[in-house]
Formats: C-alpha cells, structure tokens, sequence
C-alpha cells in the first residue's frame, strides 16, 4: 500500500520542493506549524550498556503537518528498504518498500491522530526505529 501511495508522491515530490521555502516562511512568522523532526536510532540499540555512543544512521525523517507525511531522506543509496508505521493508540498499521536511490520519499499518514512508531529494515536486516506524535 506504501508503495503505491509513494509513487504518487514521487512524482508530487518537486511541487513539494516548490512549496517547503514559503511553508517555512510562514512557519516562522505564525509559529502555527507542529513539524518536528524524528530521532532515527539503530534498534535494537547495538550498545544498551552506553545509550550515547555515536552510530552512523544513513536516514533523517520529519513529520510534515502541512502534507500530514513523514519526510524521509536518505545519505546513501539503501537499496530497498521495508518501512512499517504504527499508531500505538489506535493499532493503526501499514508496512510498505522504499527505493532508496532517489535520496528522498514522501510517506502520507492516514492513520489519525496518535503516538507512531515508525520502523525501517535494511537489506541487511540493520533496523532502525523512530517515534512521533499527531
């Protein structure tokens, strides 16, 4: 379901480019937007015992509450990777594939409102989780 829904978003991802610098703008001036950014870390964490030891992790995500998405970027070509989401209040769940080698995707959320778990498998089965809140 990801996967069509993405492509979609490919194709509307340069509108989106268009648009990110004046959404920013009037971000600033009204202070209206609930963007935040998603802290991405290796999962399970691969060091438990010290929880700030430094890892590369080659994907930044974002919500974006104009689009109601998760912006993702990648800095390297991944391959393709699995990408599952939950809504921990609702049990709201969609798990889809992401090609890496355009750097960047647009996820849309239809899951309402909630605490989202968002989850991404390698090729290599390295994960890498996030949360967020609607």
């Amino acid at each position: 379901m990801i996967k069509n829904k993405l492509s979609i978003f490919f194709l509307l991802l340069p509108v989106f480019l268009i648009f990110s610098e004046t959404m920013a703008s009037a971000c600033e001036t009204t202070q209206s937007c609930a963007d935040s950014v998603i802290n991405v870390i290796p999962f399970p964490n691969p060091n438990p015992n010290n929880p700030r030891s430094p890892a590369i992790v080659p994907i930044s995500a974002s919500y974006e509450s104009q689009f109601n998405s998760v912006i993702l970027t990648f800095n390297q070509n991944l391959g393709e990777i699995e990408v599952e989401i939950l809504n921990t209040f609702t049990g709201f769940y969609d798990s889809g594939f992401i090609y890496t080698q355009f750097q960047s995707a647009i996820i849309p959320i239809t899951g309402g409102p909630g605490h989202y778990i968002i989850t991404f498998t390698l090729p290599s089965g390295q994960q890498y989780q996030g949360e967020f809140d609607i």
